[in-house]
C-alpha cells in the first residue's frame, strides 16, 4: 500500500474542492482586509469602524460568494467570540445577494458600523474570516487578524475634589457657611493744635468748642464703659496730622509731636480712670486690671485729604478752582505754595478748612461681638455653651487642623440646641469625604453618605448639600446620581452652585471631548481637562496639562503614560507606568489588558513591569 504524504492530503482536498467550483479560492484566501482606524475606541458608549478590503484580479469565481464576518473578537484561544457584522462578496453569475467583485478585474469594498462598547474587548485581537461558498460547498478560511483591543480610555473620568468655602470652576467640596460677621464700631476724638505748634492749648477755639469737647468726652467715656462691661476693644488708634500749607518735612515732624500728645493725654486720661476705679471699689491701685489693648501709633503728616474733602464741603463758590489748582502740582512743595497762595484770597481756607486739620485723633475700635477670634477658640473647646452656633461653626472655621475641626462638629450635632442644623452635618460629611481620598476606606464615605443625607433632609434644595452629594455618589462609582445631583444643585433654591466643570467631565462619558474642555473652561493643571485633550487627539496640550498636575496620584500618572503611548514615546510610557503602579499595583492588570499599551506589549522595559 502507497504511504499517503500530508502534502497528497492537502492536494487531494484542494482538488476536491476546486471540483466543487472554487477553484483557487482556495486554500488561500488573497482578500486582504484593514481597520480604516487601527485604534479602535469607545466614545460615549459605542465603537465605531471601518474595514477596507481589496479582492484581488481572477480570484472571485462567477458563481462563488465569500460570506465575511468582520470584525470579529476573539482571544488567543478562540473560545471567547464576538462577532459585530457578515458582508457578503459574490462573483458575478452568483445568484447570492451581495457586492459584486469581477473576476478579471477585482475589486475593493468597505464596511462600516459601530457597535456597544464592552469591557472584554479591550485586549481582544480584531479579525475577520471569511467563508468562501459554491452550491452545496463551503471552505472557512484562517482568521485573518486586522486589529488589537478597543481602547477604553473614556471611561477613566476622574475627580480631584479640594475643600473649600466658596464655589469656584471645579471641583470643591463646600463648607456651609457659618453666617458669623465680625462686627466693629469706632469712637473719634480729636485734640487740636494751633498752626506750627505742638504744645496742648485748651484755649485754643476748636478745643473750647462745646461740639468737640463733647466728642471728646464721648469718646474717653465709650473706652471707660467697654473696659467696666468687658467689652472686647480691638484696638487704639493715635495718629498725629498737620495741615499742608507748611513744608512738607517741618509739617512731618509736627505730626509726630502731636500724636506724641495725643498719646500722653490718653494714657493720663486712663491713669486717672484706674485711680477713680479703685476709690470707688475700695481697691489697691495695683489690683486695677487694665485689659491688653493693641496701640497703633501713626503720624500721618500733612493731611491732603482731609484737606480737600473739607474744601468739597465748603460752600467757598470757587471749590472746583481750587482743587483742581491743587490736584494739578506733582510736587507736594507745589502743592503747598498755592495753598499758601490761596489763603491769602479766600479767607475760608486759613480760618476754616486748615484749623481742624491739625490735630492728635484718637480711635478707640471695639468688636461689637461678644468675644475676640482667641476667645471664641478656646470657648469652642472649652465651654461651647457659652457660644451660639454661629460662633461654633466660626471656630471650626478657624481651626486649621481637621480632626480637630471635625471634633468641633461633632460637638455641634451632639448638642441638643444645635443637632437640627443642617450646616454641622454638611461640614462634618465633607470632611469624611476627605478623610475617604486619603485612606481609600469605604467606611469613610458611608459616613459621609448618612451626614450628607441628614443635612439634606434638614435643608432640601440646598445648592451646597447636592453638590457634595454629587462629588459623594461619584467618587462611590454611581455616575448617575452623580450627574443628576450636580444638575439639582445647578438649580438649586438656596445657594445654587454653578456646575460647568463637574457636568463637563460626564461630557466625557458622552464621547462630547469638545464640549467638555469648553465646560471645565480656562482651568490648567486638571486631571479631567488632560483626558479631555487626550480623547480630542490634543496630544501637546494634554501632555502640558497633565504634567502640571500636583500632586500627580496614581491614575495620573497612569494617564500620562497613555498619552506618552499614543505619541509613542517609550520612556513616557515606562516611566509614569513605573509610578502608577509604585502607588496603585492593580495597574499592572489594567495595563495588561489597555489596548492603548498594545504597541509596547513585547516591549521588554514594558515586559518587566508587568511582572
Amino acid at each position: 500500500m502507497k504511504k499517503i504524504t500530508l502534502l497528497s492530503i492537502i492536494v487531494l482536498v484542494a482538488l476536491f474542492v476546486c471540483s466543487c467550483g472554487l477553484g483557487k479560492m482556495v486554500p488561500t484566501n488573497k482578500i486582504s482586509m484593514k481597520l480604516e482606524n487601527p485604534d479602535l475606541e469607545n466614545k460615549g458608549g459605542k465603537v465605531e469602524y471601518a474595514v477596507k478590503g481589496e479582492v484581488p484580479p481572477k480570484f472571485m469565481k462567477k458563481n462563488a460568494s465569500v460570506e465575511i464576518q468582520v470584525p470579529v473578537f476573539m482571544d488567543e484561544n478562540g473560545t471567547d467570540k464576538t462577532e459585530i457584522k457578515t458582508i457578503t462578496l459574490v462573483g458575478e453569475k452568483s445568484k447570492v445577494q451581495g457586492t459584486v467583485i469581477p473576476f478579471k478585474a477585482g475589486g475593493s469594498f468597505t464596511t462600516s458600523g459601530s457597535f456597544l462598547f464592552q469591557e472584554n474587548l479591550t485586549d481582544q485581537g480584531i479579525y475577520a474570516i471569511g467563508t468562501a461558498k459554491a452550491g452545496k460547498k463551503s471552505f472557512t478560511y484562517k482568521p485573518l487578524r486586522i486589529g488589537e483591543g478597543v481602547s477604553n480610555t473614556s471611561s477613566r473620568i476622574g475627580m480631584n475634589p479640594v475643600l473649600g468655602d466658596k464655589p469656584g470652576n471645579g471641583t470643591i467640596l463646600l463648607y456651609a457657611s457659618h453666617n458669623y460677621k465680625p462686627e466693629f464700631e469706632t469712637k473719634t476724638g480729636n485734640i487740636y493744635f494751633e498752626v506750627n505748634k505742638f504744645d496742648m492749648n485748651w484755649n485754643l477755639p476748636l478745643n473750647k468748642n462745646d461740639n468737640a469737647k463733647q466728642i471728646l468726652a464721648e469718646m474717653k467715656n465709650y473706652l471707660f464703659n467697654a473696659i467696666e462691661n468687658n467689652r472686647n476693644i480691638q484696638k487704639i488708634v493715635i495718629s498725629g496730622w498737620a495741615s499742608p500749607e507748611g513744608e512738607e518735612l517741618l509739617n512731618q515732624g509736627l505730626s509726630e509731636k502731636r500724636f506724641d500728645q495725643g498719646k500722653k493725654w490718653l494714657h493720663k486720661q486712663i491713669e486717672d480712670w484706674k485711680k477713680e476705679y479703685a476709690k470707688k471699689y475700695k481697691m489697691k491701685l495695683k489690683d486695677v486690671v487694665f485689659p491688653d489693648i493693641a496701640y497703633v501709633y501713626n503720624a500721618k503728616g500733612e493731611d491732603w485729604s482731609g484737606f480737600e474733602l473739607a474744601v468739597e464741603k465748603s460752600n467757598i463758590r470757587e471749590k472746583n478752582q481750587i482743587l483742581n489748582v491743587v490736584r494739578s502740582q506733582r510736587e507736594s512743595s507745589a502743592r503747598e505754595q498755592r495753598i499758601r497762595e490761596m489763603t491769602d484770597i479766600f479767607t475760608e481756607i486759613a480760618e476754616i478748612i486748615l484749623p481742624p486739620l491739625r490735630r492728635a485723633e484718637m480711635d478707640i475700635t471695639c468688636n461689637k461681638n461678644n468675644f475676640t477670634d482667641e476667645e471664641i477658640l478656646e470657648l469652642a473647646t472649652t465651654d461651647p455653651s457659652r457660644l451660639n452656633t454661629n460662633e461654633k461653626l466660626y471656630a471650626a472655621a478657624l481651626t486649621i487642623d481637621l480632626t480637630e475641626k471635625a471634633k468641633l462638629y461633632k460637638k455641634i450635632i451632639d448638642d441638643e440646641a444645635s443637632q437640627n442644623d443642617w450646616r454641622a452635618y454638611n461640614n462634618m460629611g465633607i470632611l469624611a469625604v476627605n478623610d475617604f481620598l486619603k485612606t481609600g476606606s469605604k467606611s469613610k464615605l458611608e459616613d459621609a453618605q448618612s451626614l450628607l443625607d441628614k443635612a439634606n433632609a434638614i435643608f432640601p434644595n440646598n445648592g451646597f448639600v447636592l453638590n457634595n452629594m454629587g462629588i459623594l455618589y461619584f467618587l462611590d462609582g454611581k455616575k448617575e446620581e452623580s450627574k443628576k445631583a450636580f444638575e439639582s444643585s445647578q438649580k438649586a433654591q438656596v445657594d445654587p452652585v454653578k456646575q460647568d466643570f463637574n457636568l463637563g467631565i460626564f461630557k466625557i462619558l458622552e464621547g462630547d471631548y469638545s464640549g467638555a474642555l469648553n465646560s471645565m473652561g480656562t482651568r490648567s493643571c486638571e486631571y479631567s481637562v488632560a483626558l479631555s485633550q487626550l480623547l480630542n487627539k490634543e496630544y501637546g496640550a494634554a501632555k502640558s496639562t497633565i504634567d502640571c498636575v500636583q500632586p500627580k496620584d496614581a491614575k495620573a500618572f497612569y494617564l500620562a503614560a497613555v498619552i506618552g503611548a499614543r505619541q509613542n514615546v517609550e520612556n513616557d510610557v515606562i516611566n509614569n507606568l513605573r509610578e502608577a503602579i509604585n502607588l496603585d499595583n492593580s495597574y499592572i492588570l489594567q495595563a495588561k489588558k489597555d489596548a492603548e499599551f498594545k504597541k509596547f506589549k513585547n516591549n521588554p522595559s514594558f515586559l518587566n513591569l508587568m511582572k
